[in-house]
């Protein structure tokens, strides 16, 4: 990739665009962590975010939009693995992908989410390496941090409400795994949790964990969505920590040059406002990229209606902001 950039770091080709696909996706900070960096490093690129509707369209979306690239987010991590062209290390043994590059023609898929759960640990002073770490959730997300912490030496077992792929996960990784409700009552010998549930779910009471257990929530929406901070204020890392660890390893992938982590903490705090977005819907028509991608938020709304495409709208924004969004 380094062939994009001069040595001072400008850019030497046109205009190049990136985005977050997701289903919802209004909530994500990707935009304000990436474009502080782009402005910072003076690269002529864009990101933006754009609700999907299946693995198969966030692909056709990259090629048709002439995308550099783009993280994946739930519910897509796994689903767009059958369009990829090229699965590195991690994604293949966690079988999901967060970041992917467009070289060519050719699509290549990452998982940084490894590397987030255990950049966000260390921030904390926390080394993996001999600590029981359990997580909850065997989606994208769950499998990407108990392979990080596998990677980093951790003791980790996975939990799930269904057995599934976490079981299939488990055995190729060699960790263990137990159903929810059981990893609940042993949730006293662990020393790390990691939640990566759905939004406001949360499985156990204040009075089944031990002061020192360490809880990383992977979720980062809007407050009415999150509950884990206020069951357990003092004792979170807060999902956007994981966030900011990724997007280090993904902006080396899309830029080949390291984040300052400093500028992307200022665009974390960077706050959108509801009245103020530009949403595009993207139909597949002769539309001009620059146009539509330059955008808070591109909808795909091929064979869709006005009125299907004004309910995704609402429905991103009530989850993006709260009833007053």
């Amino acid at each position: 990739m380094d062939d994009l950039f001069n040595r001072h770091g400008q850019h030497t080709q046109l205009q190049r665009y990136y985005a977050v696909f997701g289903n919802p996706v209004l909530h994500s900070k990707s935009p304000q962590l990436y474009n502080s960096l782009f402005s910072f490093h003076e690269i002529n690129a864009f990101y933006t975010r754009i609700h999907g509707e299946s693995g198969r369209a966030v692909c056709e979306i990259i090629r048709m939009l002439g995308l550099s690239g783009a993280n994946i987010t739930t519910p897509f991590k796994e689903d767009v693995i059958p369009w990829l062209d090229s699965l590195s290390p991690d994604a293949e043994k966690v079988g999901a992908v967060n970041t992917i590059i467009s070289k060519e023609g050719r699509l290549f898929g990452f998982n940084t989410d490894t590397r987030g759960i255990t950049g966000s640990l260390g921030e904390a002073g926390i080394d993996p390496a001999g600590k029981k770490c359990m997580v909850m959730g065997a989606g994208g997300a769950g499998k990407a941090a108990a392979q990080g912490l596998i990677n980093a030496g951790a003791d980790v077992l996975i939990s799930n409400r269904t057995a599934g792929k976490a079981v299939d996960f488990a055995e190729k990784a060699g960790c263990s795994f137990a159903p929810l409700d059981e990893a609940v009552n042993m949730l006293r010998y662990f020393d790390v949790l990691v939640l990566t549930l759905p939004p406001g779910i949360l499985p156990f009471d204040k009075k089944d964990i031990h002061d020192d257990l360490i809880v990383i929530d992977a979720n980062y929406r809007s407050p009415k969505e999150s509950t884990t901070g206020k069951e357990l204020s003092g004792r979170v890392i807060k999902g956007d920590r994981w966030l900011l660890h990724q997007a280090v390893e993904a902006y080396q992938l899309f830029t080949g040059r390291d984040a300052d982590t400093t500028i992307m903490e200022k665009g974390l705090k960077e706050v959108i406002v509801s009245h103020n977005l530009k949403i595009i819907t993207f139909k597949g028509e002769d539309q001009d990229s620059r146009y539509v991608l330059c955008a808070d938020m591109l909808v795909d709304g091929r064979g869709m209606s006005d009125e299907q495409i004004n309910k995704i709208i609402d429905e991103e924004k009530i989850k993006a902001f709260g009833d007053k969004g």
